[in-house]
């Protein structure tokens, strides 16, 4: 559920910290940046919001950047355990968790708010289609508009199948339908239209695919309905459509067509009132907008070489601060507390048991759990009493051993709850059958690994006798039970099993 969580967070933290920088570009003249451009960090946005770049680049950076590891002391712990720099960087900061039950809530209203927010704009969609083709007409053959799309077509190198029509519903040129694209004309307020200028700016917008870049961008709104940003970057989008649409059109006309291209808005400019912009793309627009629009439009020149590079160098630098935000947000996003922590009420206080995985390295030896050995391995350390366990437990901040836990944590630490050394395992399993039983052996470090450096380890085999304290534990094993050992039990296998412990030399 972690994982669940850290998704829509690391993608709502990035996606947003593009629109503020979005935000901040708005303070620079438009004429420092080509609108193409600023189009262009909109729809990086989009992708910052939609696309997991963070998963992306924790799978990537190990496959160029070797794991480097850091042997240091551990608090509490007689031993160095060995780990990843950005392993000892992340226990260094305050760990943020949060319970299941919050996290489902979260994930439930977010699910419910996207399925919602979804859902309407569908019902919108398919009700703004149906307008337009309860009013649809087809427009002639021969008409001037039929004679400009086909001849803008080919003037723009395009083969998309596109359709005309005319329709009531509209007092301005729009274009619709993602998949059958329809340039709709209104029936009226089209004589003083230059046609020419109407089809050329609709068919930009088709050729660039400006519709699905709404579409997907209502996808964004949809799966992050809570967070404003993404509500400011959804007209950004459709402001920098148009203003890009309309640079691409007259760059290579004169001033005097590029005025009559400016009365062409003009003469349509009411035309998107009552038009849900967000389904469609439009040769009208916001008045509020006009005037920009205007200057704009009339001053686009040809890009020199060193705004070329400072445009570029915003939006890398954008680019940038979106990935790194990303990480930074998965990085930090608050752990869940999952079902499989196991609280295990005993004499005292009660230990909740970490959720770290299967296996724990330390000292450069790796520790799996108890479930994940082989029955073999689970079954010698049932029967011996063998294989020094290591647990993970909240209040500790490395994994610790049995012998170092007090005698309170000691009474409800359980074997299945342990983690175990297969090689240990395999080494004392060497020696209880090379040495008679009840016999002491004494292990160095040299001897194996998960010993810490300087100390030695005295442990004998049981004889039959010995092991019959086993035979209950390990028939509760089997039947799936899990007891706590009592201190009674603790202090009496230390005796059978470690003789003097871990003693220094």
């Amino acid at each position: 559920m972690s994982k669940l969580l850290e998704l829509p967070v690391s993608l709502s933290v990035a996606g947003s910290t593009v629109v503020a920088c979005i935000l901040v570009l708005r303070l620079i003249s438009p004429d420092v940046f080509p609108a193409k451009w600023r189009y262009a960090i909109g729809k990086m946005a989009i992708g910052f919001y939609l696309l997991p770049i963070a998963l992306v680049i924790q799978w990537l950076l190990p496959l160029f950047i070797p794991k480097q590891t850091v042997t240091g002391p551990m608090p509490g712990l007689p031993l160095s355990v060995q780990q990843t720099q950005s392993d000892l960087t992340t226990r260094a900061m305050p760990e943020l968790n949060l319970s299941a039950d919050a996290a489902l809530v979260f994930l439930s209203i977010w699910g419910a708010g996207a399925l919602v927010f979804a859902i309407w704009q569908v019902y919108c969609y398919r009700k703004f289609i149906k307008k337009l083709q309860q009013t649809r007409s087809p427009v002639p053959e021969k008409s001037e508009a039929a004679q400009q799309l086909t001849l803008m077509k080919v003037v723009l190198g395009m083969q998309s199948n596109v359709q005309l029509a005319y329709s009531s519903a509209i007092r301005g040129p729009v274009l619709v339908g993602l998949w059958k694209p329809t340039i709709y004309l209104p029936m009226e307020n089209i004589a003083n239209v230059d046609m020419n200028m109407v089809i050329h700016h609709e068919l930009i917008h088709l050729k660039r695919k400006d519709l699905w870049v709404k579409a997907i961008t209502l996808a964004a709104s949809a799966l992050h309905w809570f967070n404003p940003f993404v509500h400011i970057l959804r007209k950004d989008i459709h402001t920098w459509s148009e203003l890009s649409c309309d640079e691409e059109v007259v760059k290579e006309m004169s001033y005097v067509e590029r005025k009559r291209y400016g009365e062409t808005i003009l003469n349509v400019m009411a035309g998107s009132k009552g038009v849900p912009i967000r389904f469609c793309a439009s040769l009208s627009g916001d008045g509020k907008q006009l005037k920009r629009r205007l200057t704009i439009m009339l001053n686009v020149k040809k890009l020199k070489k060193h705004t070329m590079i400072m445009t570029a160098a915003a939006v890398i630098t954008v680019g940038a601060i979106g990935t790194s935000t990303a990480a930074w947000a998965a990085k930090n996003t608050p752990e869940v507390s999952t079902d499989t922590n196991q609280t295990i009420e005993g004499a005292g206080n009660s230990i909740l048991y970490k959720d770290v995985g299967d296996s724990i390295p330390i000292n450069g030896v790796q520790y799996l759990k108890y479930s994940a050995l082989t029955p073999d391995e689970q079954k010698f350390i049932i029967e011996e009493g063998l294989g020094a366990p290591v647990y993970a437990l909240e209040g500790y901040e490395h994994p610790v051993f049995v012998d170092e836990l007090t005698p309170e944590e000691q009474a409800q630490v359980t074997i299945e709850e342990g983690y175990y050394s297969p090689d240990s395992i395999a080494r004392l399993k060497e020696s209880s059958e090379k040495f008679p039983r009840g016999t002491s052996v004494t292990i160095t470090h040299e001897e194996d690994p998960s010993i810490p450096p300087g100390t030695s380890m005295t442990i004998r085999s049981l004889t039959p006798e010995e092991s019959a304290i086993f035979k209950k534990r390990q028939e509760e094993a089997k039947s799936g039970g899990s007891r706590s050992l009592t201190p009674e039990e603790i202090a009496e296998l230390k005796a059978l099993f470690l003789g003097s412990g871990n003693t220094q030399k």
